[in-house]
């Protein structure tokens, strides 16, 4: 049998699998089938917390064995419920979260990030050990496999462009002849050759639609974080705005001209700037603007917030209500921290709850009609459904991030001003179809000049993988809007590397990547 372990089965591993099972009579199964939104859980037929590589390999082969299918779980935040599993395997790797320097397979200095780590892992391993980070999310809890798989952004990525950016090979137990092995793809493997596909894929790809990601190696001169940064975090009152409807419009025109000013590959200012507009729903109290700017001297940040706050009668004070799981109740506008403090001072994982999510890529800035669709629904009074943690978040985008071409990585977003994630959590079950219609109405207004969704090639360019929306379609759909969304003219590629790399469609959930017919 595959699943018993030996040289031959593991290739030039020397080591012993090492990991666990979780099954149905452990005190660990329903926590552990069970991710950081509370919306998904499932049966599977057992849980494996890989320990190691031999492990990934053995146990992947003796899932095949017994017909069982298997999803990858990494963070486990699961915006869909693309791990769940009944009857299943569900290969968690959250024990693996090693974050060192290593050796790619040319010998070349990396810095090696296994599959299980999270966010926070990687931020703390690289900042204290090395001095060095890469400008991957604020959300210290997501996995980085995950977040790494889709392109992964985050507050320094309009001065260093997306996380992929910086990765240099994934090592990827793969199936290939019904045999799971390890692979190693690196972006200097031969132009054309598979494994050169391989690693594109896992550029912006999006996770579990290839094998099991056990190492990303990143480029040795990886960023060098900033040693201080300014921090601000304002607050716009939604009684005042109701007031003065005027001013919602145009806090919302001057942000969008600001980002179509300041977000080219070579802005002279404001790479540094990192901001994020939270349009909550009114019952939360108010619309919330956080920035972090990584200069010594305020004045750039300050001449932000003026460019901002311009013609608008409604005056910005500080923060004193949370938004979208971020509080900063600061007694002054903005300070000055070191970057590591406000790392951990900016996440906004918040807490475990059920959760819905779209997103939206912007090249312009808010047309009209975009602009009265957010205020007609975030401005209106629900009965009897919780809105208070129902937000539009509209991050800066752009500048290095936009360096390069759409084809270079799998994630073909490279024009862009801003990137929306639209966002609704509540606590009872009950309330599941009041948030779903209310996020869903909200996002086919906003967009219905395009057909109810961002199309590409537009004033807007799409939706983002990483936050995965099965409204768009699934894949035993005809024609679902999800391939050409999230991966515009990259998708004829990653079909084909998916048909070499996994022609029986092992690693497949709701919106995997198609294999092509023939």
């Amino acid at each position: 049998m595959r699943g018993e372990f030996s040289r031959e089965a593991v290739g030039d591993i020397r080591e012993l699998p090492k990991g666990r099972s979780v099954g149905p009579d452990d005190p660990r199964y329903r926590t552990l089938s069970q991710g950081f939104n509370q919306r998904w859980s499932s049966t599977p037929a057992y849980i494996r917390l890989v320990g190691n590589e031999a492990d990934a390999v053995v146990e992947l082969n003796r899932a095949l064995d017994q017909g069982l299918r298997p999803t990858v779980r990494g963070g486990g935040h699961c915006y869909e419920g693309f791990v769940d599993n009944d009857g299943g395997v569900i290969l968690d790797l959250s024990t693996m979260r090693g974050v060192e320097a290593s050796t790619d397979k040319f010998g070349k200095e990396t810095y090696c990030v296994e599959g299980g780590a999270t966010n926070w892992d990687v931020y703390t391993g690289l900042f204290r050990e090395y001095a060095r980070t890469v400008p991957a999310g604020s959300c210290y809890s997501v996995g980085a496999g995950g977040h790494i798989c889709g392109g992964g952004y985050g507050l320094l990525s309009r001065r260093d462009g997306l996380t992929v950016d910086h990765l240099v090979q994934v090592d990827v137990v793969t199936v290939r002849g019904g045999t799971a092995v390890v692979t190693k793809a690196h972006r200097d493997d031969p132009k054309g050759s598979p494994e050169r596909d391989l690693f594109w894929a896992h550029t912006g790809g999006g996770g579990g639609n290839f094998g099991v990601v056990l190492r990303y190696h990143f480029a040795s001169g990886i960023p060098k974080p900033p040693p201080r940064v300014w921090v601000s975090s304002i607050a716009w009152s939604w009684d005042d705005l109701i007031e003065r409807p005027s001013d919602f419009e145009t806090l919302l025109k001057n942000y969008g001209a600001f980002l179509a000013a300041h977000s080219g590959v070579e802005e002279p200012v404001y790479q540094g700037l990192f901001t994020l507009l939270k349009l909550t729903h009114r019952s939360n109290g108010n619309v919330v603007l956080v920035s972090q700017w990584d200069g010594d001297d305020p004045g750039p940040l300050e001449d932000f917030v003026a460019a901002i706050e311009d013609g608008m009668a409604t005056r910005a004070t500080v923060q004193t209500h949370s938004a979208g799981g971020l509080f900063l109740a600061y007694p002054e506008k903005h300070r000055q921290m070191p970057w590591f403090q406000a790392t951990m001072t900016l996440n906004g994982s918040g807490d475990n709850q059920r959760g819905k999510y779209k997103s939206a890529y912007h090249r312009t800035p808010f047309s009209q009609v975009q602009i009265d669709a957010f205020w007609d629904w975030l401005s209106q009074d629900v009965e009897g459904v919780d809105l208070k943690q129902t937000l539009v978040q509209i991050d800066s985008y752009g500048c290095r991030i936009n360096a390069r071409k759409p084809e270079d990585t799998a994630i073909p977003q490279r024009d862009s001003i801003m990137k929306l994630q639209y966002q609704t959590y509540w606590t009872d079950e009950s309330q599941d179809t009041d948030h779903l219609e209310f996020l869903s109405g909200l996002y086919q207004d906003v967009y219905q000049e395009t057909g109810g969704v961002p199309e590409i090639d537009t004033d807007t360019d799409g939706a983002y993988v990483n936050y995965p929306d099965v409204d768009l379609g699934t894949a035993d759909q005809k024609n679902p809007a999800y391939p050409r969304l999230y991966y515009k003219g990259n998708y004829a590629r990653l079909q084909s590397t998916k048909k070499y790399w996994d022609e029986k469609g092992v690693f497949r959930h709701a919106q995997s990547i198609i294999l092509p017919k023939g």
